[in-house]
């Protein structure tokens, strides 16, 4: 074999090396942050999605998907990043206790912090809050084919909820689908 040609070869192997290094880090790290992350609860609001090339799933949007932006704080820019920290309230579904363009030093046992980008946010004014829509990574989940009409419905009677997983950094995940009460749709660790 000539050195070009064994040159070639090598750097064809150094490729899929590094490609099936980053595949490996992808499952892992998503792996990692379903079965580590914290569980939090977060009531689904309904969306009517429809798509045909995606398969069954279902579009999810959330309380803390709209959140408050306070008065006379600078406008947010889309594709911002936002920290916003929810607060487990009595019945156990998480709500916003604050937000912020950085993660807050500390948050108490009750407490966790969701990391996000802005998508489009109104101006606050002197009197009145702003209100920005933020995206979390979590607002789709595909389900068994031939269920997702079934789910849609169950998120207009308000009975879903989904369970997330949430790293150390406010990354999050949906680790499965909730019914009242019941879970009724885990995600996969692989």
């Amino acid at each position: 074999m000539t050195p070009k040609r064994r040159n070639l070869w090598l750097g064809i192997a150094a490729v899929a090396a590094v490609q099936a290094a980053v595949l490996c880090w992808m499952i892992w790290d998503r792996a990692h942050l379903l079965s580590s992350g914290r569980e939090i609860v977060l009531e689904v609001i309904p969306v009517d999605p429809r798509s045909l090339f995606r398969g069954d799933y279902v579009i999810l949007n959330y309380d803390i998907s709209r959140i408050e932006t306070p008065a006379g704080a600078e406008r947010m820019r889309p594709g911002a990043v936002i920290y916003v920290t929810l607060q487990k309230s009595a019945d156990g579904i998480w709500k916003v206790l604050q937000s912020g363009p950085t993660p807050p030093a500390a948050t108490g046992p009750n407490q966790v912090v969701l990391r996000g980008r802005v998508q489009h946010a109104s101006v606050p004014t002197r009197g009145s809050p702003g209100q920005a829509s933020v995206r979390y990574g979590i607002e789709s989940f595909f389900v068994p084919e031939g269920t997702g009409r079934e789910l849609e419905a169950v998120v207009r009677e308000k009975k879903l909820s989904a369970l997330i997983a949430v790293d150390a950094d406010g990354n999050a995940g949906i680790k499965g689908l909730i019914v009242d009460g019941k879970r009724v749709y885990e995600e996969p660790l692989l």
